[in-house]
């Protein structure tokens, strides 16, 4: 049990790092538009949270050559890694371009709702500047999943420690005018966002073209024309991946838009509790990877009684890992409320919000920990179905009742509903899966 626990530490740590890293991008730009005034920042969330969506549904349609990729390691297929691999770029550059499109046009849900109509613009114009970076966000998660798949998680870390800096710099001078430069505010925040996207897929790039752990796969010999075979199959993973990132995702930005109807003082406290809870998030989302990639490398060497334990094992470890911030969160939520702004009107909503999403994070780790070891199964269509009924048949209406009724906290005990059951199916989902292909392997041996 502990050396599983050594294992999975050695690959989730980086990846914890890396997104904890990534995720500080928009982090910081959200702080630096705290001291611009409440509507800006309320649109820098609102975009961002509008790129997470479009990110994530990129991400889920790419996501099952993660697992694909850690079976073929498993039962030591090289050449079929090489394959899936060269693959899975004809998918980014399709995705990343249909990205692209989507981006430039989901906006216009804010006007269908009633959004705060002093911010629906300076979202609109954040979400068209940060669509060019789609196509290389794209091929840059390719090359992240084979990484992670083949347990090497480090050389995402260190690109995002020479990125961050950078992008602090260049949010620093576009946001606030300084060297010279004109002030941009939230045009400034998502030139620098993009650009820091894709400079990361350039740098991954390198490494992978250049490093001798995987010139020696030869994954860029011999590029094949598109091989709808393959292509299929990893749709076939990646489309209910992508629904159920999707679906979650939107449950969230659905609350965006309600809170929005409470007007950009709600909606300012919301994104600020909201950013301070996906940082945290982020702990979970590494472990989660991690669990993906060791439960599919022991389904592809068919070792059930591992998949089990490492499966329980991550579950487990992201739980314990969000405790810490449950409690800081409890204890001071003043504190974090004043990182993000001054204004004692979003601050005052904010601190009432982060009581409830103290609740909320509590589910995290069991919640991500859950659905990676299930996909690391492949057993995709199972979180899909479960987001499906814990987001939107429960969760939505819970929230959009209580909101009616209490207020933007009210939203916040909905959301609560949404994520606590969704984990708690999640991990009963793979209790039932994982025992029966263990006492499957058992009776075949």
């Amino acid at each position: 049990m502990w050396s599983e626990l050594a294992g999975l530490l050695r690959l989730g740590v980086p990846i914890i790092f890396t997104q904890l890293l990534q995720v500080s991008q928009g982090t910081i730009a959200i702080i630096m538009m705290g001291r611009v005034g409440s509507r800006e920042l309320a649109a820098v969330g609102l975009g961002t949270s509008f790129w997470v969506f479009v990110w994530l549904g990129s991400m889920g349609l790419l996501m099952g050559l993660s697992p694909t990729i850690a079976q073929h390691q498993g039962a030591g297929r090289h050449l079929e890694m090489r394959r899936d691999f060269q693959q899975g770029l004809w998918m980014a550059l399709v995705i990343g371009m249909l990205a692209l499109v989507l981006m430039r046009n989901i906006g216009g849900v804010m006007d269908l709702v009633g959004v705060d109509s002093q911010v629906i613009p300076l979202v609109k114009s954040y979400l068209r500047i940060g669509s060019w970076s789609m196509p290389a966000v794209c091929v840059y998660l390719v090359m992240r999943f084979f990484c992670e798949a083949t347990g090497n998680s480090r050389p995402m870390m260190a690109i995002q420690i020479l990125v961050l800096p950078i992008v602090v710099l260049g949010n620093w001078v576009l946001i606030y005018g300084n060297l010279g430069f004109p002030a941009l505010g939230v045009d400034g925040a998502a030139l620098t966002f993009a650009g820091g996207m894709i400079l990361a897929a350039i740098l991954l790039s390198g490494y992978m073209l250049f490093t001798p752990k995987y010139r020696d796969l030869g994954l860029f010999d011999g590029l094949t024309f598109p091989v709808f075979a393959r292509l299929g199959a990893l749709f076939r993973l990646g489309v209910p991946i992508s629904i159920s990132l999707v679906l979650d995702s939107a449950f969230f930005n659905a609350i965006n838009l309600l809170m929005g109807r409470f007007g950009h003082v709600a909606l300012a406290a919301h994104q600020l509790v909201i950013n301070f809870a996906t940082v945290i998030f982020m702990v979970a989302v590494g472990i989660s990877s991690a669990v993906m990639a060791r439960v599919g490398q022991s389904v592809g060497s068919g070792n059930m009684a591992e998949v089990r334990l490492r499966g329980w094992i991550g579950i487990a470890t992201a739980t314990v890992l969000m405790l810490p911030s449950v409690l800081f969160m409890t204890m001071f939520p003043g504190i974090i409320a004043s990182i993000y702004t001054s204004e004692p009107e979003v601050t005052d909503i904010a601190v009432s919000l982060l009581m409830v999403a103290a609740l909320f994070q509590l589910f995290d780790g069991l919640y991500m920990a859950g659905a990676g070891a299930l996909r690391g199964l492949k057993d995709v269509n199972a979180v899909m179905w479960i987001s499906v009924l814990a987001y939107w048949v429960v969760g939505f209406p819970v929230a959009w009742i209580l909101g009616v009724n209490w207020g933007p906290t009210g939203l916040w005990y909905g959301m609560v509903v949404g994520i606590g059951l969704t984990a708690i199916l999640l991990g009963w989902r793979f209790e039932l899966k994982s025992r029966k292909l263990l006492a499957s392997h058992v009776y075949c041996s």
